[in-house]
């Protein structure tokens, strides 16, 4: 098959409309209807043909599917994306081995080595530790994928998954599923095994796990922080006044910080003066120590401290902070989105970007 067909295919695929309902089945019973009955020596050929129509409603449902959710492209090293040029969302950082983000509703995520996964309709998403498989919500589904395309796993959810956090050593997820009115929380396996129920009334913040690997962060329903022990398999609320808005661990230790609309607190050291009424725009954990952005007239604040809670300077940022990581901090300019002064993602102004995650 050559480029120009295959590049012709892929565009009819994509501009494919969504089959109606049921109608993957009337047009398997249309096209079995149009055989005829034959003779025995031909019993052949008619399998054959009715392999090849069933094979075609496959194909039809498949590509009315992919353009329901949106152009998905896959590539793995440079070959691939030769033969299926993508629009480049997102460029890797030096030092970062991914970087994944939910980008206006659509999954976004490149990884060390050449991986790239864009346009998927997603609603979660996460990197494991070192970036070495990437998890998502996708429809009603937790879905598991690995660059080298080997090894990858769906796990149904009853619900769309709101959001995701993979533990540090990489042997459990935790994720957040919306079923009816509630959210509930669960833990599972790296390889999509023995799904367990956390709680069942949560709110939709990402968990967070501490360092260890042993203990679970994250908000419930009355909008209280909630630590879950699993070696003793016991909650403890943390004395933070509700609501909290995101809980954060660092990388080592168990000083956990929490968003709530007073600012930014430690829960196992003193209150994070971040000298603003409330607002907010990110928070997390840099080079070891807590860092949180505000808001100001013309640009942002980044309030540095040491993970007990001391002041250790601030420093004016010129756009809106998106996102803290322990390797970097993501700022939003009117030239798209940068870290220092590399550009990661070249966007509109105003597109939203969520679940943004450095591996």
């Amino acid at each position: 098959m050559s480029s120009e067909l295959e590049r012709r295919l892929g565009g009819l695929l994509t501009e494919a409309p969504e089959p109606d309902p049921g109608a993957g089945e009337e047009a398997l019973h249309r096209a079995l209807r149009a055989l005829h009955p034959v003779d025995t020596p031909r019993r052949g050929l008619r399998t054959a043909v009715l392999v090849f129509a069933a094979a075609a409603v496959l194909l039809g449902i498949a590509a009315g599917s992919l353009a329901a959710a949106g152009a998905l492209h896959v590539s793995f090293g440079q070959k691939a994306e030769q033969r299926l040029p993508a629009i480049k969302q997102l460029v890797l950082p030096k030092g970062a081995n991914g970087i994944a983000a939910i980008v206006d509703g659509r999954l976004s995520v490149v990884i060390k080595g050449g991986f790239r996964l864009e346009g998927l309709s997603a609603t979660a998403v996460a990197l494991s530790p070192h970036a070495l498989f990437v998890a998502a919500g996708i429809g009603h589904s937790l879905v598991a994928m690995a660059p080298n395309g080997r090894r990858a796993w769906s796990h149904p959810t009853r619900g769309r998954v709101a959001a995701i956090a993979w533990a540090p050593d990489g042997l459990e997820i935790a994720y957040v599923v919306r079923s009816a009115r509630r959210l509930a929380l669960h833990v599972i396996y790296g390889n999509g095994e023995n799904d367990t129920t956390i709680d069942r009334s949560v709110r939709a913040v990402r968990p967070s796990w501490r360092g260890d690997s042993l203990a679970l962060a994250y908000v419930g329903a009355g909008g209280r922080a909630v630590v879950y022990d699993f070696s003793h398999q016991k909650r403890d609320l943390v004395p933070v006044r509700a609501p909290v808005r995101g809980v954060a661990f660092p990388p080592q230790g168990d000083s956990l910080a929490l968003e709530t609309p007073s600012g930014v607190w430690l829960a196992h050291g003193r209150e994070a003066n971040t000298e603003t009424t409330g607002s907010v725009e990110a928070f997390g954990w840099l080079n070891g120590g807590l860092a949180v952005a505000v808001p100001t007239l013309d640009s942002a604040r980044l309030h540095l401290f040491t993970n007990a809670g001391t002041p250790r300077g601030s420093y004016k940022v010129h756009g809106i902070v998106v996102a803290v990581t322990p390797k970097l901090v993501l700022v939003r300019t009117q030239r798209g989105l940068v870290a220092g002064r590399l550009t990661l993602l070249s966007l509109p102004s105003g597109t939203s970007v969520r679940d943004l995650q450095v591996g």
